[in-house]
């Protein structure tokens, strides 16, 4: 019996930094230990390749090279410090021992992963992408070699290749169209499952504060549920009677899942979706807009005139186009009001029709709301857990940001890419998961947190980065961050 399987995205997954895989660290994983299993399997990353841009690895290369300051000339040195990252992981994984096709080189091969998640993965890839479908689209993808920096192509269909076809080419006869729901049915009719997370929906959402534009849904479900992933690429925002198609799929492929079930007491813990426009990657540039906030009616919310990425000016960002109007922002975290309403509504309706409350929601997108610093005028109203409430220097929703002399200013629940939380943020998403899981089974012997260890993990507050605001302040940079938005691009 497995205490715990997770379906999710690149956080379930412990993406940090631009995508950048540490799922030792990720809150599931956390999870795991506190829940007693022993034997939680995940695919464990080679630390020195990624699927996608890696930017402290860049950021930590840059610093070795030019310290906390670079001059001048030296940034042209520097962007080929950057495409020396880029290479070797693209090299890696479309040249390389990370190929399609080889195996993980994982004890596990043979049995699957207890972590299914996959970074990118919106509702629908959960029973629709397999590794045939991944290879098909990593064979239609650019196959026109080392680019100057390029990261590598098919990002997704790469990583998801790996976690849901381990074997590689042997193992294509028996998992090629398994999906994500295909091995949590596996593993609960062979081995058991007591403790589903299941925390999807961030991605039908967050393509819009990557690439600062929006790209709606037809609002025609029977299309949407049978588009190609191709098509879906396109979508960056489901409209909500997508969503809600999506979703009700979801549940009832889960329960279907979950019928051979050894273990007959199974829960499934369901994450609610965060609000877009508390990730620091969009910061709000000019005048403020307070208005009564989507998510928490009677509260006051503080928006901004547009949003833009976090290290460009307000003059940079309209020089390069690359920014969000109000109106754009508020309709989207409207629209992800309206997916938690239908994700709690569907809920409270499947647990009705088994007659049994197997699924919980955990508001972890609440929980983001009430820790936003600037949405909550510096006065943000969740409860950090004990071993945080007194920490210096101290966390928060800001983007990170040291002195030259390694002084941490800012931050310390989202990493560098603005979008994933680090080390300390993903143990707090586990606390609020534990929460859920001590509530739906009081009899469960949980340990708690180790909170020492997962602030020890952390390697930005640990070993702060020295030359963030030579990269906030340098013009040369504008380039580059205008076209990070196409690089961590969630989808292929």
């Amino acid at each position: 019996m497995t205490k715990i399987f997770t379906i999710g995205d690149s956080i379930s997954q412990g993406f940090m930094s631009g995508s950048a895989a540490n799922t030792r660290l990720s809150y599931s994983t956390l999870l795991a230990e506190a829940l007693g299993e022993t034997n939680y399997r995940y695919y464990r990353w080679d630390e020195r390749y990624k699927t996608k841009i890696d930017l402290e690895r860049i950021f930590r290369a840059l610093e070795r090279k030019f310290g906390s300051n670079i001059r001048g000339l030296e940034w042209l040195n520097a962007f080929s410090v950057i495409n020396g990252v880029l290479d070797q992981a693209e090299d890696y994984y479309e040249r390389g021992e990370g190929m399609p096709g080889l195996p993980v080189g994982s004890p596990f091969d043979s049995i699957g992963f207890h972590n299914v998640a996959v970074e990118g993965m919106d509702v629908g890839d959960a029973f629709m992408v397999t590794p045939q479908s991944c290879l098909d689209a990593i064979a239609k993808g650019d196959a026109s070699g080392d680019g100057y920096l390029h990261a590598v192509g098919n990002p997704f269909s790469r990583n998801a290749y790996r976690i849901l076809n381990p074997l590689g080419d042997k193992g294509m006869a028996e998992f090629g169209n398994f999906t994500a729901v295909d091995w949590l049915k596996r593993c609960a009719k062979e081995e058991g499952v007591e403790n589903l997370f299941l925390w999807l929906g961030a991605n039908n959402a967050l393509g819009t504060v990557l690439s600062l534009s929006i790209q709606q849904t037809p609002n025609d479900p029977d299309r949407v549920l049978k588009a190609s992933r191709e098509e879906r690429s396109k979508w960056n925002l489901w409209h909500p009677n997508d969503f809600k198609a999506e979703y009700t799929a979801l549940l009832d492929k889960v329960v279907d899942a979950m019928q051979e079930n050894k273990e007959a007491d199974w829960k499934v813990f369901v994450g609610t979706v965060p609000l877009v426009t508390i990730a620091p990657i969009a910061k709000g540039m000019g005048e403020k807009r307070v208005i009564t906030d989507p998510s928490r009616p009677g509260k006051k919310a503080l928006y901004y005139e547009f949003y833009s990425y976090f290290p460009l000016s307000d003059s940079a960002a309209k020089d390069c186009g690359k920014y969000l109007p109000f109106r754009d922002a508020l309709f989207i975290d409207k629209t992800i009001v309206e997916f938690n309403r239908i994700i709690t509504t569907l809920v409270a309706k499947k647990n009705k029709d088994l007659g049994r409350e197997h699924f919980h929601i955990v508001d972890i997108g609440r929980d983001l709301t009430d820790m936003a610093w600037k949405r909550n005028f510096g006065e943000p109203s969740y409860p950090l857990p004990e071993a945080l409430q007194f920490i210096y220097p101290p966390i928060d929703t800001k983007y990170y940001d040291t002195s030259p002399e390694g002084d941490i200013a800012s931050g310390g629940i989202f990493s560098l890419d603005g979008v994933h939380p680090t080390a300390i943020g993903q143990g707090i998403i586990a606390e609020e998961f534990l929460k859920a899981v001590k509530e739906a089974r009081p009899e469960e012997n949980v340990k708690s947190l180790d909170w020492q260890k997962i602030i020890a993990s952390d390697s930005l507050r640990a070993k702060p980065i020295t030359l963030m605001r030579e990269l906030y302040e340098h013009d040369k940079l504008v380039k580059f961050i205008c076209s990070v938005g196409d690089i961590i691009n969630l989808k292929d």
